[in-house]
């Protein structure tokens, strides 16, 4: 194997001094980019090609996230230039318009509370995300955010979208990459020595205080945690987070079920077991005084639910409800054949699990889940 790596002013001890720093003004954007495909040229890499025809897709999207608005930058973006050429970048790299649409809305529709509707993909690689926030009418749009799946905070990475393409040109610019050479292929590798974050640290601290954000490097992912404007844009107003105290017991619940009433009731339980799906969860809730089963449709969990958390919970429960489905076996046998890494049993002790969770009817449905703070 061979190697090349060009030294750089980035490798210095104070690599800051090097960093320049780019202006928060949207159409920055067109010359961050033509600093970019400059230096892909000047550095003899694979060209950054031209935007093919994103005009329908971008229509689709401000169709579908008004009344948010996509910022100028993030829209230029995809106008001057194709994401999938831009193959030296730092992890996750960018990508097309139609694949962050399509993410954003399975977010939105099938994990309400995971993100929120305000950080719309701008990269994805490998479970990991760059978003850029679009703007709500009050003063929101353009900080870049850094967040992965399963479980990881918002980072924030950059002022702007032109400011992550600035950074990016400079590292070319500077060399900030190696070539290896192998006997069957070649790659070229970004950023080998990590002066990334460092670089990037760097333009933060120059742009903050940043609106609504200030000095914060990062938010907590939990619902819980987000900033009152992203609540705001997720439709979780202080009225839906407002706890009403609950109005009944589960035992009392299950008394009046079982005489052919349909009651409906706020209760306050902890969450004792639970099965997702993109369609929503099927809980267990506990108050003490008994367990109720219950469907949450996606729509309803935006704060929730979550195993071994308290939430207060509008439900409606049906009349003489069929027992309960016990997922246990099929649960504990899908855990032994994946341990045993016997794929074949684990897919039929899963698919076994799914429809007894799913394809049975829950005694009870929630229309409304808020947390316990």
């Amino acid at each position: 194997m061979s190697l090349t790596h060009r030294s750089s002013p980035l490798n210095s001890a104070a690599p800051s001094a090097e960093i320049s720093v780019v202006s928060n003004d949207p159409q920055s954007i067109d010359a961050a980019l033509d600093r970019l495909v400059a230096a892909y040229d000047a550095a003899g890499l694979p060209p950054i090609r031209p935007a093919g025809d994103v005009g329908a897709v971008l229509a689709e999207i401000r169709a579908e996230i008004a009344p948010l608005v996509l910022p100028a930058d993030l829209e230029r973006f995809w106008q001057r230039v194709d994401p999938a050429s831009i193959t030296v970048a730092p992890y996750p790299r960018p990508t097309d318009a139609a694949f962050a649409l399509r993410t954003w809305k399975t977010h939105r529709d099938e994990s309400p509370g995971m993100t929120p509707r305000l950080l719309f993909p701008v990269a994805y690689e490998s479970w990991g995300f760059l978003f850029v926030e679009l703007e709500d009418g009050r003063g929101s749009g353009g900080p870049v955010f850094d967040w992965a799946y399963a479980g990881s905070p918002f980072t924030i990475c950059f002022p702007t979208l032109a400011a992550y393409v600035d950074l990016l040109a400079t590292m070319i610019e500077l060399d900030e990459f190696v070539r290896h050479e192998l006997e069957t292929h070649s790659y070229v590798e970004f950023d080998p020595d990590g002066r990334w974050k460092d670089a990037l640290n760097v333009r933060l601290s120059d742009a903050q205080p940043l609106l609504h954000f200030g000095y914060a490097r990062e938010l907590d992912e939990g619902v819980r945690s987000w900033p009152e404007h992203w609540l705001l844009a997720d439709g979780l107003t202080p009225e839906t987070r407002r706890l009403r105290g609950a109005t009944s017991t589960i035992a009392d619940l299950l008394r009046r079920a079982a005489a052919g009433d349909a009651p409906v009731a706020t209760v306050r339980a902890l969450v004792t077991s639970l099965a997702g799906s993109g369609a929503g969860s099927r809980v267990a809730i506990d108050d003490g005084t008994g367990v109720l089963d219950v469907w949450c449709p996606a729509a309803v969990c935006a704060y929730g639910p979550s195993i071994r958390s308290e939430f207060e919970f509008d439900v409606v429960v049906r009349p003489a409800p069929d027992p309960v489905p016990d997922w246990s076996p099929e649960h504990r046998e899908a855990q032994s054949a994946a341990l045993a890494h016997d794929l074949a049993r684990a897919q039929a002790a899963a698919m076994e699990l799914y429809a007894k969770a799913f394809r049975t009817t829950a005694a009870a449905e929630a229309t409304a889940i808020r947390p316990i703070p």
